[in-house]
This record gives structure tokens, sequence and C-alpha cells, in this order.
């Protein structure tokens, strides 16, 4: 299975989400799930507070750099599940493509903030909402046809 994460800029909510929903497979003994973020106007590396949030949330960091990732149409035809951080997110990307949705869609959290430009304590308060988003988003794609145990 491949699941892509998108927001704007790809250094602050798609990062995190990333590595909360990598270290959730890994945890869970889906490790072979391909994780990935991008963003609609990517242009550097993840944010320090993003990575500093997901420290101070228990979320082990990757050993390499987090770096941006735009996003290029042909992109959809590669993941399973591309999950978006808000609506104006997946209506840029397209909703007629049956494997796009919002984080929304299955876990009933709303769009998610983007705290770029933001205190740490909002980052953080961000990464906790994603955390909670994503345990729920696992559940339903493990679950989902039995495609998380491939």
């Amino acid at each position: 299975m491949k699941v892509l994460f998108v927001c704007t800029g790809n250094i602050c909510r798609s990062p995190m989400a990333e590595v909360i929903f990598r270290n959730l497979c890994v945890k869970n003994g889906h490790g072979h799930v391909q994780v990935d973020g991008v963003g609609t106007f990517a242009e550097r590396e993840a944010t320090p507070d993003a990575l500093r949030a997901l420290k101070i949330c228990g979320e082990k960091l990757p050993k390499k750099r987090l770096m941006a990732t735009q996003f290029i149409g042909r992109m959809v035809d590669g993941y399973d599940h591309i999950i978006c951080m808000t609506e104006r997110h997946a209506d840029f990307i397209g909703r007629h493509h049956v494997n796009v949705k919002t984080l929304h869609e299955y876990a009933n959290c709303g769009d998610i903030f983007d705290p770029y430009g933001y205190p740490l304590d909002i980052y953080i308060e961000v990464c906790k909402k994603l955390q909670v988003a994503l345990k729920v988003l696992y559940s339903a794609l493990i679950n989902l046809k039995g495609e998380g145990k491939e």
C-alpha cells in the first residue's frame, strides 16, 4: 500500500502526518507501507518547529531530512490513498480521482490548520490533532479490503 499526504508547502502538516503515520505502520507491523508527503506549492524543508513538535509529541524522527516535494499530477496514479489536509487541497488535486480524500473524510477532524508562522504551541496542537486523526485513518486503511496485509 502507498499513502501520500498533501498540504500546501510540505513543510509543516504533511511532513508531520508522514512521520506519524509511518511510525504507526512500523509500530503495528506494517512497515512495508510506503508513506510520503508533498505540497501543492512546495519549495523547502520541514520547519524546525514542525520537527520540534513531533519530538515533543513523542514521535521518532527519520534519519533523513524532510525535504519538501512538489505535487505533480502523475502522482495520482502512483498512490493507493492520497490524503489531503484540507478541502482546498483535495479540490486542487481533483476529487474525481477515487483515491483522493481529505483526512476529515476518514477521521471527522475538519481541515487541519496550517501552523506555519505561528508559535511552537500551535505546532504541538496540530501534531496532537494529527496523532488522533491518523490513528483513525490507520485503522480504516489497514482494514480496507486487507490492504495493510500486502
